[in-house]
């Protein structure tokens, strides 16, 4: 993989991750349940919580599927669209 399609690669691997947490963000919010709240129920800590809302923290899959249980969501395997 010559350095370019590297970098193009590790682009769309962002843009998925920032995605996934942006959705994450609108169902708490529209959930109406603070971090606190939601720390509380996932025993994930509260600044972990507001680092990964902040994109300041990469969230390891058992912690996005811990934050979004209580929610009543889950992460699904989907095919690309341009695939």
């Amino acid at each position: 993989m010559n350095s370019k399609s590297y970098i193009e690669h590790e682009k769309k691997i962002m843009d998925m991750e920032y995605d996934i947490i942006t959705e994450y963000i609108k169902l708490r919010k529209n959930s109406n349940i603070s971090q606190e709240e939601l720390a509380k129920e996932t025993h994930v800590i509260r600044t972990t919580i507001a680092r990964i809302e902040r994109n300041m923290n990469s969230p390891q899959l058992k912690t996005m599927l811990e934050l979004l249980e209580p929610l009543g969501y889950t992460l699904d395997i989907v095919p690309l669209k341009n695939k």
